[in-house]
């Protein structure tokens, strides 16, 4: 069987899709990755080739310079305190599809996929699996309802694009799969065949560092490398001088070096750090703070950790509000709370005091370790494509 991965131009919207290729890999299968020049080094990380396709994204720099402008950002910030803009989403959609779908489908036809394996955003994958007669599987990333409910907008959206190669509307994908625990998942998520969550944020070594001292907690705050240069310092910081004042509490950042020097003076119990895979550490932690990306909240599930969650987009901020409805973590979603120090403060200190939120993680843990692995799912796969 040949699995042809394709991920839209965010590395971290690829990063999930490896367990599964790295299964198809481990049964035989051939393997390779189709993607713009935007995921080469996620590629090679992961250790599978790539055929690169279309341009170059720069996705961050794009929506610095839309914001600059005074113009929508079609990454939708502002937490739960706005709509997606659809409208320079559907802009954004057509142009990128226009861009890859040629390659894609020279791709397709030399090198002869028996499946298509993709992100939920990789709508162009659905284009090319129907008019090269492939079956098309998606991999959601993690709290998802957006993707169910909103899918007329994106037929709208490439109606034109599909008129053009023959077909009558974008089809939808022959299987879904999800990684998130169907008790987190949205209401409103479409139904989907479940794979146990994989950490799959990238390799490194283990840090010295990673041993949790005796006699102190330790809280882990991930904030993600596209928070960071989209939302600047202010967030973090607050954070960061809000859990330094928590007693006998170490907290361990990630955040690059050319992020730092608008941090100002932090706490001594504060440890600035690199990204570094969270799986390497987390077993030394007590509680995560983070942006409300999936793979970091899922991580902090499959360890059993407590969460704070500080939206930062629509998207994000759904992974929040399920947080809070389960009972496994707290949400500050407003500018007002994330800026306030003390406010994290109290929040972070409520997660490790209040041992209810730690029992209700673990029952999602239980429920993460009894879904199917990766490589019963690459069974599956290939009776698809049988």
């Amino acid at each position: 069987m040949r699995v042809l991965v394709m991920a839209s131009p965010v590395p971290t919207h690829l990063l999930p899709l490896l367990p599964i290729a790295w299964a198809a890999r481990a049964a035989g299968h051939d393997v390779l990755v189709a993607g713009q020049p935007d995921l080469v080094e996620a590629a090679r990380g992961g250790g599978l080739s790539i055929a690169v396709v279309g341009h170059e994204q720069r996705e961050i720099e794009e929506r610095r310079q839309r914001r600059a402008l005074g113009q929508a950002d079609p990454g939708g910030d502002g937490g739960a305190r706005r709509e997606p803009p659809w409208k320079s989403l559907a802009d954004r959609w057509r142009a990128r599809v226009e861009d890859v779908l040629p390659d894609l489908l020279r791709i397709a036809e030399r090198w002869r996929p028996d499946v298509v394996l993709a992100d939920p955003l990789e709508y162009a994958s659905l284009i090319v699996g129907a008019v090269r007669g492939i079956p098309v599987v998606h991999h959601r990333w993690g709290v998802d309802s957006f993707t169910s409910r909103d899918f007329d907008r994106i037929q709208e959206a490439l109606a034109g694009i599909c008129q053009a190669h023959g077909l009558p509307g974008l089809p939808t994908p022959d299987l879904v799969l999800d990684p998130c625990p169907p008790s987190l998942q949205h209401p409103d998520a479409a139904p989907a065949r479940p794979v146990r969550f994989v950490p799959s944020n990238g390799v490194g070594l283990r840090p010295d560092w990673a041993p949790k001292p005796a006699g102190t907690r330790r809280i882990c705050v991930s904030l993600g490398l596209r928070t960071l240069a989209l939302e600047g310092p202010a967030v973090i910081a607050a954070a960061l001088r809000g859990l330094g004042s928590l007693p006998g509490v170490q907290t361990v950042a990630t955040v690059p070096a050319e992020h730092r020097a608008g941090l100002g003076e932090l706490p001594a119990s504060v440890r600035l750090v690199d990204p570094t895979p969270l799986d390497l550490f987390l077993d030394g932690c007590d509680a995560v703070v983070h942006h409300g990306g999936s793979g970091t909240g899922l991580a902090a599930i499959a360890r059993g950790l407590p969460q704070l969650v500080l939206p930062q987009t629509p998207w994000t901020a759904e992974h929040a509000e399920r947080v809070t409805a389960l009972g496994i973590g707290l949400s500050l979603p407003t500018d007002e709370q994330q800026r306030d120090p003390h406010a994290v403060a109290h929040a972070a200190a409520r997660l490790l005091d209040d041992p209810s939120f730690r029992t209700a993680t673990a029952h999602l843990r239980t429920e993460i370790a009894a879904m199917p692995t990766p490589a019963d799912v690459v069974t599956t796969l290939a009776a698809l494509v049988g």
